[in-house]
Order: structure tokens, then C-alpha cells, then sequence
């Protein structure tokens, strides 16, 4: 007999992947273990400053949107704080046993020699340590002591010793001020229950150094793309300043280098994200220099996903240099240290050029354990060492219970990994147990409520922390101006207020000192937020009644030459805090109840997927498409690039839809009309006979698809000789293709030009896949494929090579030199600049075929209805590309499939299982609750303006059409102040933020 399945999850992987799986679990209501190798998490991301395509750090948009409370609201750069999420890092996993819904896994600790309860990150250990080593963090261009945190954002900020450079001189033991490193303290390992594994390990950077010919490790100024991010990136050791390591000055001439160590005939791939970062740290470049002369050599540029193509747009804008050619050498000048590039353009002629910087673009392999793990999980890797997916599933292994996103299965961008990891913790769920959420609590209402009523009663516990705080500031001094305040009436000075015994007694000086409210002036609150309120709960203060000072980044650490001011500024931030606490009101937290129901609009594949994944979660659900069958525009896709059966893969998800008795399928009908919020929807939906029906749900999911763009290009409809490559697709399934005919076919036809700014991202696979299958059913058929980049990402690269070695040809065109097509009866003549031969070619088809684009559907009515913002080429816009892609402005309602944007059908599917494990989020809550701080509305002042409801960014607040006021929907609120700032008559404001608190706090700070 099965034993009851575990109710938790384990993710091995701390990168973006890991963290946004982990996450969905913890918010689906899941214990979730969170193991990375690392000292800390983020993977390759920290160590990055900005994203294409709008160059900002949005990872926090990662971060839970409710119940938000239960998760550190801070920059996950630096950290990782929820209650239901599990950190275990400098960890691996050893050992796993037993099956899906019940694995045994042994994740082993190797000791780095700190007791991390007790460091407190004053660094006094690094600055005795002798040893001296590459900097991984830096990529190697710097070095770090033996002794050292593995990055200089990291929280907590916690010393690591590396063992393999450690020489145990004992150095750093005797100087350490809290008895916290133990060069004996012994490895640890622990066994784990977890109901399924996701493995997120993220990828290693291909070792450029192999390939001699392009002189890295020799050439000094010769850099790979990671290092060049941490020389632009504003945290790095420059201060984001692009400066060659061989003189330190900046360079005039920059070449960056694509494709090393991929698309070659070891690796037989596209590392999928190379050609953007090269864009990215182009237009940094350009843009903090602009007279950088800046060169890329490339093969193809993909720029394929969510507004990449615009991306490269404004890189070309820009003035700098693309160069379509492979290096082959690259020599260095050894008296300056400038370099030569050698290359061979298409045309055969001989390139080039000096420079004074080269930047190569490596590829992304497999992680440095990817082996040893997939051996240890058994599951399967392919030729390349990637874990391997089970197509169409592509997040799934080869064995149940065990999931794969991210880069660990195959080269990716951030937004797919985050889609990907999405989709892994809604396969995870199934194999879960019964949840173990843990409820968050308000604190305890009998303090809180005392604390409102009672006279301000408040005790400061002021930290020294050795020395880093009291060698600037006078906390004795500080001490005795706070002990004066009107509402403090304890003061007390501690050593080091992080470590376990001196909070155990920091919470019995608050229980004898019957204080009700408590200032704490220590350190960060990434670290100590979480710590310090455990301590304060067991003392009965609740979480509004007391305050985190920072005094020792924000005031010791920034200035450390002037402890005068460092000790008046301590006085006045405590004293502020004191005050605040002291008008302060009681923080509560609104609840609401959810409908655990779901709307999925839209038959297609992505709407089949969406639904029958929240179905498998129990979750009752409404799928609704207009037409009178369920399968959308897949359902006449006949085969794909690594999806050789399409049509049997629809007929059981239609099947698994259908049959279900958790989903009611609504064909031949429209949503006419949706109120509500998040978990408490309600929608009216319209058949075509003109039947009306409504339902309550707690969530809704888009997919609604998109349209084949309509060409009119070239002779379509005007000749039977001119077709798409669906109509081509069609005729090579039902009857064939006449021998030894010649086919032409165009790509990029309405895309990737000013009416259409984006790349439809399948033309290609469907162009190659195609062009395949007329070399398989006719090998003396010529084919020609006209294009201007081959956008075959991912290991589709492979697809390409087939194609080129069967003999497809690829000839080239530039957007402004488009081929020239002469079709009239039975004749069609394509005419093409072709860069190869060097001159105009001239081609005779017996059929053109024309790789048409995707344009977005009729989106705007469901848009209105459900107040969402459409992108400007028509498809719903998500909230951000990379970190949030399918959620939308409006919480509950998610997107996916190509009603987003132009996607492979594999794709769509993932992205489907995604959006349906953010709605599982939702609708897994028993209610949704507020945070403690949201905003209010003054009945009283509020003139029903409405100028705060259009002012909200995410739907909030709304008009009460009978009172005339604004009302606000707290769950929704993320206590942004746009509508305070907004209000005219200051009817908006924040709770914990009331005017006469903080004036009372700005009269103290001056």
C-alpha cells in the first residue's frame, strides 16, 4: 500500500528558475525546499545589472503579489525570505530514493568552516587572511580572500571559507569578535521528504579558453560576455566603467563575438540569449560612451523573443557596426596589447580589423554537476549533457515526479525559464500531497488591541556590534538622548543583537519591562526582518508595534570619517522611530474569500492545456471558445520541429478535456461581461443562439490565440503557384510534391518590418521543417529559403544544420534589398541579391512559398471587459517580459500562448502549464489577505473625482456608484501612494502612514 504523498517539494537550483519555482509552490500553499551549491542564491542573475529589452532590474516582480506579508518585499538580489520556502544552500543533493509522491532525498553540507547563527559580517576575518584567489563573483578579474562572501549584495551577509585554498593558519579565528569560525566544525547532511523535484541547476559558461584561436586566457584583453556585464555592471569592481585590463584605460574600438563554443559541430546548438546580451552590452557601451566605435560579428542575430526585435532596432540605431562573417583568429599586437580579427565575409573576401577589446559571446553548457546529478536522479541528458525533456512535455523527465526547467534542459532566456519553472510547479503539485501552508497571523490581538489604547510604553535595544557600529557611533551617547524621550522607557545597549542568546534575552528585558512597543538599532532588515520578529512575537509584540533601525549600513558604514554626524543622525532616526511607534495604529490585515473556480478563455491548445492543468489540481473550470470546435489554429498543424505527431497529441488533450468532469467546455460562446476582482470574479457568457448564463470564479486565463497574417505580397491569390507554409504543410501530408520540382520560399513575410516590428519566432521551425520533409519525399528537389536571419534557437539549431546538409540552400536578402517576384499563369520567377556569388540570382519555381507572420486576434472587446493594456501590435501585455510573463496588470487574470505573442506550439504549451500554476496560486488560498500596509479612503473628503481609481496601476480601487466615493479592494492594493499622491482633497492614504504621525515624526527629525 502507497504511503500518503509528501505535501512538500524540493527545487535544486537557487537561479531565477529555482526561485520562481520554489515560490509556486509556497504560494500554491506547498513547503518548498530551496537547494543551491552556492553560499547564496540568484545563480547567474546578481551578478548581472540589467535586462534587454528595457535595461531595467525587475527581478522583484518575482515576489508574491498577495498574502505579501509572508514574504520579504525586498530585492531578491540580495535574498530570499518566505515563510514557506526553505533556503538550504552551500548544498547538493546526494542521494534519492523512492518515487513520485514519496522521494527520500539526501542533500549533503559541506562544512565552510562559519557558524552562520553567529557571523555578523564584519569582515575583520578577510582582512587578516593571506590567501589570495580568483574572484568567481568577478568572473576572475579580480581577486578575493579564502575567507569571503560569495557576493557583495548577498543576505545575509555571511563569511564562507573555501576549503581547497584555505590553508588553516588560524588567522581568521582569532580575530573573530562572535566565536563563529570553527576550522573543525564537520560536514552536515540531512534526509528529506519531499513529494516530487524540480532541478533548476541553471548552466555553466562555456570555457572560451579551448578554443586557442580566439586567445582567451592568453590576450589580455580578450573578455567573455560575463565579464564584460560585471565591468559595466554598476556593483562591479569598476564601478561600471568599461576598462581594458591590460591598461586600465577605455577602449575606442570594441568587437564582440558571437556564436563561441555553439553552432559548431561539438555543439550543434544556439545558446538562445547570446545574441541579446551582446545587443545589451552594445548599447551600454554606446550609451556611456557614445563615441565607442562597437562591431559585432555574427552569423544570425536572434532577436526573436518579446520585443527583442525593437531591441535590436534601437541597437542599430545607435550607430554600431554588424559585421555577418565568423572570426576565425584573433591576434594580439604584444607591445600594446591592441588585437587583429581574421574572418571570411559571405562573399568570400577576407575581413580585417583592429580593435582594442574583443568580447566573446560563450555559449551556455550544461552546469559543472549536471552529470553527476542526472546520474544520482536518473533521469536521462541528450548528446550535449542537457537534462532531457519528454516532448511535448518539455519540462518533463524520464522519470515521474521529477521535473526540469530553465537552462538545466536546454538553453534559455530569463522569460522562458521563469515560464518553464511555473510549469514544472504545476506538474510538481500533482505529485504533492495535501498542502502544509502555514498560515501567516497578525500577531497577537489581545497585545495589539492593549497596545492601540494604551499610553506609548517603548523599550530601545541599541547594537554596538563589536566594533562596526560603535567605532563611528557614540551608541552610549545615543543611549542617553533616547532614555529622554517622552515615550521610551527602556534603553538598553547590546553587543551583537543578532546572536541567539542575546535575543533570547533582548526578549525577556521586553516581557519584565512591560513595554508595548520596541525600537531595534542594529543592521539590515533582509537578514534580521524575519529574525527579530520571531523574537518579538514569542515577547507579545505584535508586528505593528515595533521597528527595524538600520544604523549600521545606512549610518556606520556610510560614514565612517565623520562619527559626529553618524552619532547625531542615530539619535534622530531612533527618535523618529520612537515616535512613530507611538502614534503608530494597529496594522490589520483585510481577508477575502476566493471562489475556487477558474475561466479559461479560449479552445486552443493553450486554453486545452490551461485547463485540464487546474483540473488536475482539483479545481473546477469554465473553457470557453468561440468556435463550435476545441483545438484552435494547432489543429491544423500537421507535424513540427521535435513534434512529430501534433493532431494524435490534440485528439487526447481534447479527449482529457472533454471527459473531465472538473471542466465545463462552453463552445460557440463569448464572454460578455466579467465585475469583480481577483478570487471573486464574476462573469456573464453569451452563447450564439443568444443563451446567457453567469458563474463566480477566483481567476481567469487568456488564450485566446492569435491570426495568420494575410498576405498580399509577392503574387498571393494571384497565382496557385504562391502559398503559405500552413497551405505547403497541408499538401506535403495529403498528396505530395511533384518531382524534381524547385521551391522557393520567402521568410519574413509581414514581420519584422515597420508595420509588423517583431519576429514571429516559428517561422523558421516551420520553414526548415518543411523544407525537410520535401528532401525526405523528393531528395532532387532544389529548395531555396530565403531569409535574412535563421531564427532556429535552442537545439532547433540542429534542425538547420539537417537542412543545410541535405541540401537546402539558405541565400540571404537585407531588409531593403527584399527579393522581386514575377508570377503569372504557370511560371513564378524569384529574383535575389545572393551575397555568396556577389550577384543578382535568378530562380524559376514551380511554387513560392511565403513564411507569413502572426498579428494578434480582435483582443480589444475582452481587453475592455477585463481592463487590460494590449501591447501596440495588438497581443495583451503581460507586467514584465522577463520576471512576471504571464501575469497581467489586472492580479488573477493571466496570459498565454500566442494571445501574448507569436509562439512554437511546444511553447504555448509550457506557457499554458505556467499561467495555470499562477491561477492554481490564487485559487489554492483559503482567502486572499492584504498586507498590513494599504491604502484608505476618507469617506468624508472624497469628492468621487475618480481621478485615484484611473490613477491605480493595479486596479484597486473602484467608484461605489451609490455613495459617490472611491472604495479600495485591499487584497488588490500593493501600497504603492499613486493615489495618495493623486487625491486632491487628501481623501487617499496610506494605513501606517497617517498625517498626523508622520508629521509628529519630520517635527522629531528636526
Amino acid at each position: 500500500m502507497m504511503a500518503d504523498k509528501a505535501g512538500a517539494g524540493i527545487v535544486i537550483g537557487g537561479g531565477v528558475g529555482g526561485i520562481r519555482a520554489a515560490l509556486d509552490l509556497a504560494e500554491s500553499g506547498y513547503h518548498a525546499y530551496l537547494v543551491d551549491s552556492n553560499p547564496t542564491i540568484g545563480g547567474t542573475v546578481p551578478r548581472l545589472d540589467k535586462w534587454f529589452p528595457d535595461n531595467q532590474c525587475e527581478m522583484c516582480k518575482l515576489l508574491p503579489v498577495f498574502d505579501r506579508d509572508d514574504c520579504a518585499q525586498l530585492c531578491l538580489r540580495r535574498g530570499l525570505g518566505h515563510r514557506n520556502v526553505e533556503l538550504i544552500s552551500n548544498s547538493h543533493v546526494e542521494k534519492v530514493t523512492g518515487e513520485a509522491g514519496n522521494f527520500k532525498v539526501t542533500v549533503a553540507t559541506p562544512s565552510w568552516w562559519v557558524k552562520p547563527e553567529r557571523c555578523t559580517g564584519c569582515g575583520l576575518c578577510a582582512e587578516v587572511c593571506p590567501v589570495e584567489t580568483p574572484n568567481e563573483y568577478e568572473d576572475g578579474l579580480v581577486v578575493r580572500k579564502a575567507v569571503f562572501v560569495s557576493s557583495p549584495q548577498s543576505i545575509p551577509n555571511v563569511y564562507c571559507i573555501d576549503r581547497e585554498a584555505c590553508t588553516r593558519c588560524g588567522e581568521c579565528v582569532k580575530v573573530c569578535p562572535t566565536d563563529a569560525i570553527d576550522l573543525d566544525l564537520p560536514d552536515e547532511s540531512r534526509e528529506i521528504e519531499a513529494g516530487a523535484i524540480i532541478v533548476s541547476t541553471g548552466f555553466s559558461e562555456f570555457d572560451a579558453a579551448t578554443m586557442g584561436q580566439y586567445g582567451f586566457g592568453r590576450h589580455v584583453n580578450v573578455l567573455t560576455n560575463l565579464q564584460a556585464e560585471r565591468l559595466l555592471s554598476a556593483t562591479g569592481h569598476t564601478e561600471g566603467r568599461l576598462l581594458r585590463p591590460s591598461d586600465g584605460r577605455e577602449p575606442e574600438r570594441v568587437a564582440l563575438l558571437q556564436c563561441v563554443g555553439s553552432r559548431d559541430a561539438a555543439r550543434d546548438y544556439c545558446s538562445t540569449a547570446c545574441c541579446m546580451y551582446a545587443l545589451k552590452e552594445a548599447i551600454l557601451i554606446k550609451q556611456k560612451r557614445p563615441e565607442t566605435e562597437v562591431t559585432i560579428y555574427y552569423m544570425d542575430i536572434r532577436a526573436f523573443g518579446k520585443g527583442y526585435h525593437q531591441y535590436y532596432v534601437k541597437a542599430q540605431e545607435l550607430g554600431m557596426n554588424f559585421a555577418r562573417c565568423r572570426v576565425s583568429t584573433v591576434r594580439e599586437n604584444p607591445n600594446s596589447f591592441d588585437l587583429k580579427l581574421m574572418a571570411r565575409s559571405d562573399d568570400g573576401s577576407d575581413i580585417s580589423a583592429e580593435c582594442d577589446l574583443v568580447i566573446l559571446s560563450a555559449a551556455q553548457c550544461p552546469s559543472a554537476r549536471a552529470g553527476e546529478l542526472a546520474e544520482t536522479l536518473g533521469v536521462t541528458t541528450n548528446a550535449w549533457g542537457f537534462i532531457q525533456g519528454q516532448a511535448p512535455w518539455t519540462t518533463r523527465t524520464n522519470k515521474e515526479g521529477i521535473f526540469v526547467c530553465g537552462s538545466a534542459t536546454a538553453p534559455a532566456d530569463i522569460s522562458d525559464t521563469v515560464i518553464q519553472a511555473s510549469a514544472a510547479a504545476v506538474e510538481a503539485v500533482a505529485c504533492l500531497g495535501a498542502p502544509s501552508r502555514v498560515q501567516g497571523d497578525a500577531g497577537t490581538a489581545v497585545t495589539a488591541a492593549t497596545a492601540a489604547d494604551a499610553v506609548a510604553s517603548a523599550a530601545v535595544f541599541i547594537c554596538r556590534c563589536g566594533q562596526e557600529i560603535a567605532s563611528v557611533v557614540d551608541t552610549a551617547r545615543v543611549a542617553e538622548m533616547v532614555g529622554g524621550l517622552p515615550a521610551v522607557t527602556h534603553v538598553e545597549e547590546v553587543d551583537f543583537l543578532c546572536l541567539p542568546e542575546t535575543l533570547e534575552k533582548v526578549g525577556e528585558a521586553v516581557a519584565k519591562a512591560e513595554t508595548n512597543r520596541v525600537v531595534l538599532a542594529a543592521c539590515t532588515p533582509y537578514r534580521y526582518q524575519r529574525l527579530f520578529g520571531e523574537t518579538m512575537t514569542e515577547a507579545g509584540i505584535d508586528p505593528s508595534w515595533w521597528q527595524l533601525v538600520n544604523i549600521r549600513e545606512q549610518l556606520a558604514w556610510v560614514h565612517r570619517d565623520q562619527p559626529e554626524a553618524a552619532t547625531e543622525k542615530a539619535e534622530r532616526v531612533i527618535a523618529v522611530s520612537a515616535e512613530r511607534l507611538a502614534s503608530q495604529e494597529q496594522l490589520t490585515m483585510t481577508a477575502s474569500p476566493v471562489e475556487k473556480r477558474a475561466l479559461v478563455i479560449g479552445g486552443g491548445v493553450s486554453g486545452m492545456v490551461a485547463a485540464s492543468s487546474l483540473a488536475d489540481q482539483g479545481f473546477e473550470t469554465h473553457l470557453v471558445e468561440k468556435t463550435a470546435e476545441l483545438g484552435g489554429h494547432a489543429a491544423g498543424v500537421r507535424y513540427s520541429l521535435g513534434f512529430e505527431n501534433p493532431q494524435e497529441f490534440i485528439d487526447r488533450l481534447r479527449g482529457t478535456v472533454t471527459s473531465s468532469k472538473l471542466i465545463e467546455v462552453h463552445t460557440e460562446t463569448e464572454v460578455s461581461d466579467v465585475t469583480g476582482h481577483a478570487g471573486a470574479f464574476r462573469s456573464t457568457l453569451l452563447a450564439t443562439d443568444g443563451t446567457e448564463s453567469q458563474f463566480e470564479h477566483g481567476a481567469v486565463v487568456i488564450a485566446t490565440g492569435a491570426a495568420d497574417y494575410p498576405p498580399s505580397e509577392y503574387g498571393y491569390g494571384n497565382s496557385q503557384r504562391v502559398i503559405t507554409q500552413r497551405e505547403l504543410q497541408q499538401r506535403l501530408t495529403d498528396e505530395g510534391l511533384e518531382k524534381s520540382a524547385t521551391v522557393v520560399m520567402i521568410q519574413c513575410v509581414g514581420s519584422r518590418d515597420e508595420e509588423h516590428p517583431y519576429c514571429n519566432r516559428s517561422c523558421c521551425s516551420e520553414a526548415i521543417a518543411n523544407a525537410l520533409e520535401i528532401k525526405k519525399q523528393s531528395p532532387e528537389t532544389d529548395v531555396f529559403v530565403l531569409n535574412r536571419d535563421i531564427m532556429t534557437y535552442s537545439f532547433r539549431e540542429a534542425a538547420y544544420t539537417r537542412a543545410r546538409d541535405a541540401g537546402v540552400l539558405f541565400v540571404r536578402y537585407e531588409e531593403d534589398d527584399k527579393p522581386e517576384v514575377s508570377a503569372g499563369g504557370d511560371s513564378v520567377t524569384v529574383r535575389v541579391n545572393d551575397p555568396v556569388l556577389g550577384g543578382r540570382l535568378d530562380i524559376e519555381a514551380d511554387l513560392l512559398v511565403l513564411s507569413t507572420g502572426i498579428v494578434a486576434g480582435d483582443n480589444a472587446g475582452l481587453a475592455g471587459l477585463l481592463k487590460l493594456d494590449l501591447t501596440e501590435d495588438g497581443f495583451f501585455k503581460e507586467v514584465d517580459t522577463k520576471f512576471r510573463p504571464v501575469d497581467t496588470v489586472i492580479d488573477g487574470v493571466f496570459v498565454c500562448g500566442r494571445a501574448n505573442a507569436p509562439r512554437n506550439l511546444d511553447e504555448e504549451i509550457v506557457m499554458a502549464q505556467a499561467a495555470a500554476q499562477r491561477a492554481a496560486n490564487v485559487l489554492s488560498r483559503p482567502e486572499l489577505s492584504s498586507g498590513a500596509v494599504v491604502s484608505e479612503v476618507n469617506a468624508r473628503r472624497c469628492s468621487g473625482c475618480q481621478i485615484c481609481v484611473t490613477t491605480c496601476p493595479f486596479k484597486a480601487r473602484s467608484m461605489d456608484d451609490d455613495q459617490r466615493i472611491a472604495v479600495v479592494e485591499e487584497a488588490l492594493c500593493q501600497a504603492c501612494g499613486s493615489c495618495v499622491a493623486a487625491c486632491p482633497n487628501s481623501a487617499a492614504r496610506l494605513r501606517g502612514y497617517q498625517d498626523k504621525q508622520m508629521l509628529s515624526a519630520i517635527l522629531t527629525a528636526l
